[in-house]
């Protein structure tokens, strides 16, 4: 057991040791005094937005360089997820006369990092003096969106080939404070799960408060489970760092819930999680990884960890994204009542991903196929979907599917439906 602890542990450990070691050899710019605007210009036409970002901010060190360069320098930090650097040179161009451009992109760069009540400033400025610019147009849609009061409603079901059956849903309402940075979401969830001759209902009700303005940027989740039992539960995320991302989550959680298994539902059964995920973008591509460790009210401990490398070179698309990695589940103990390896299940994962974000809503495809590498893994197979599509200004239809199939000891078969529809305010 204890060489099964230290290899979960070392899976989220690698990401920030060798992989810190790993993006100061790749990602560090192979040339310095040979760095010239004209070079940076021909590699910014290129598509080398790795390399004009970092050896742009070398440059930068070391003399003052023309407006347009400088943008070309921004955007391409911004491209390859290099936020905080973006920021400090769009910054700088919004006193100049680029200041719109560099409105846009900082707005796109507080978006995409999860901040739509700053990004909204950003396109507003823009549109007060080019009412029709598309792209403050198109950013100030789609952070609206985020930043109104939303009503959703959202059924699924989802069953397994151990004949556990769940047909649920959720009634949810999300808003914004004064200060738009402090986030609300209340929701409702039903539940009935069965798997002959058990057959039970499942109720909480949650609260949820995140606020993106603070340093650690804190989510706080609370529920109150009222059946078949009543208990609370709640966890607690924090942002730790930026660069490399790095997320941290504690709390009491609803194991019998988690387990997809009614038995352990009626026993009531809970745990205690300490997890950690974080990411870590170099040139060659992004490095991520996540571990959750569970300490359950039976006595038992279950550890979940991951780590996958997706590489920068997409050549099917920016959009379209492959990786590698390896996925680990370990168990101290066998419970026929949840899935509990204690001889370990370790997989070699190979899988992509494709995201499409449009104006009209938002769409994604994924595949996996693992391969057994020890415990009880063997093969596996996973796919799936996702698409929420916005009928119009108020209004948005959402629905998801996928199917799993892994070869663990026996064969086992999974999959899963929802779909959903949401009010804007």
């Amino acid at each position: 057991m204890l060489t099964k602890t230290i290899l979960c542990n070392i899976l989220i450990l690698f990401v920030f040791i060798l992989g810190a070691d790993a993006a100061e050899i790749i990602g560090k710019p192979l040339l310095s005094s040979s760095v010239s605007e004209k070079m940076l210009g021909d590699q910014y036409e290129a598509g080398e937005y790795w390399a004009v970002g970092s050896q742009g901010l070398d440059l930068l060190k070391t003399q003052s360089v023309n407006e347009d360069l400088r943008m070309k320098i921004a955007d391409s930090l911004a491209w390859t997820g290099r936020y905080a650097d973006a920021i400090v040179q769009y910054k700088i161009l919004a006193k100049t006369a680029l200041s719109d451009r560099a409105a846009i992109g900082l707005g796109n760069v507080y978006r995409w990092s999860g901040r739509p009540d700053l990004a909204m400033t950003q396109y507003q400025q823009v549109l007060k003096t080019q009412p029709e610019n598309p792209d403050a147009v198109d950013g100030k849609t789609r952070v609206s969106r985020e930043l109104r009061p939303a009503t959703s409603v959202v059924f699924a079901r989802n069953s397994d080939s151990n004949s556990v059956v769940q047909n649920g849903g959720e009634i949810s309402h999300r808003w914004r404070a004064d200060n738009p940075a402090l986030k609300y979401e209340l929701a409702l969830n039903l539940n009935r799960l069965s798997m002959p001759p058990l057959n039970t209902s499942q109720r909480d009700v949650r609260m949820s408060v995140e606020h993106t303005g603070l340093g650690l940027a804190p989510r706080l989740d609370v529920s109150m489970q009222q059946g078949p039992t009543t208990k609370v539960f709640g966890t607690l995320r924090l942002r730790l760092d930026d660069a490399p991302e790095l997320h941290m989550t504690i709390g009491h959680v609803n194991w019998g819930k988690m387990a997809f298994q009614p038995q352990a539902l009626l026993n009531g059964l809970t745990a205690t999680q300490l997890g950690v995920d974080g990411a870590l973008i170099t040139r060659a591509g992004t490095i991520s990884a996540v571990y959750n460790g569970y300490q359950i009210s039976d006595g038992n401990q279950i550890q979940d960890a991951n780590i996958h490398f997706s590489p920068s070179w997409r050549p099917l698309g920016p959009d379209f994204r492959y990786y590698i990695g390896l996925s680990g589940h370990f168990a101290q103990r066998n419970v026929p009542i949840y899935w509990s390896p204690q001889t370990g299940y370790l997989s070699t994962d190979i899988g992509f991903t494709n995201e499409w974000s449009l104006a009209s809503g938002e769409y994604s495809i994924y595949g996996q196929r693992g391969f057994g590498v020890g415990g009880e893994a063997l093969n596996s197979y996973n796919m799936g979907f996702a698409a929420k599509r916005y009928l119009n200004h108020d209004w948005a239809a959402s629905m998801s599917a996928g199917s799993q199939v892994s070869q663990r000891v026996g064969a086992y078969k999974s999959k899963y439906l929802t779909l959903g529809t949401e009010r804007l305010w």
